[in-house]
């Protein structure tokens, strides 16, 4: 079953009870359809003055729907892997942040070894959207972590540190757990 907040937002934003959802997506064949069928239905019944971010609720509508009839759990990917994310807020601007990180980073590595005692794989990878900046990396497991940078406010950012391709969903409170730690270094 979906956890109630998130049901929550999607009536707030959209002005039709989850109840109503699940009574339309059912009526329109959903439970045997794939996601971005189930997507689709959504962004068609969705009004206009929901907002531009129509595309967005129509995903949020169909893995709430998907949780609802228990073909993903809470943090499933399409793919079947799971992810999980931590964050902190820091002082500073969003370019001193990330380069900030970088330093941070390697010298938690050059003290563990790795992250919640797994190793990087290769080098890791920085990009910069205007809006965001990332560092990415790969792990020996087969997971990797995405960490943003955005500004959130005079001289606050918000770095995200969002860990995929986790196989099972008894690790992905692990991994947070081991991204709090690296954040609570900053």
């Amino acid at each position: 079953m979906v956890k109630p907040t998130n049901t929550a937002a999607i009536e707030k934003a959209t002005g039709r009870s989850w109840d109503d959802w699940v009574a339309l997506l059912d009526g329109e064949g959903a439970r045997e359809l794939p996601h971005p069928e189930i997507a689709g239905i959504a962004i068609r019944h969705l009004d206009a003055e929901t907002g531009a971010n129509n595309g967005w609720w129509a995903q949020s509508i169909a893995v709430a729907y998907e949780q609802h009839i228990g073909r993903r759990l809470p943090g499933q990917r399409p793919d079947g892997t799971f992810e999980g994310s931590a964050s902190r807020t820091v002082a500073g601007r969003r370019d001193d942040v990330a380069r900030a990180w970088g330093e941070l980073i390697l010298d938690h590595l050059a003290e563990h070894g790795g992250i919640g005692g797994v190793a990087l794989e290769g080098d890791a990878r920085t990009t910069d959207t205007g809006k965001r900046a990332y560092w990415r990396s790969g792990f020996t497991d087969g997971t990797r972590v995405a960490v943003s940078f955005e500004d959130k406010g005079a001289d606050k950012v918000l770095v995200t540190a969002t860990h995929e391709r986790i196989a099972a969903p008894d690790d992905v409170a692990d991994w947070k757990a081991a991204w709090k730690a690296v954040l609570a270094g900053f």
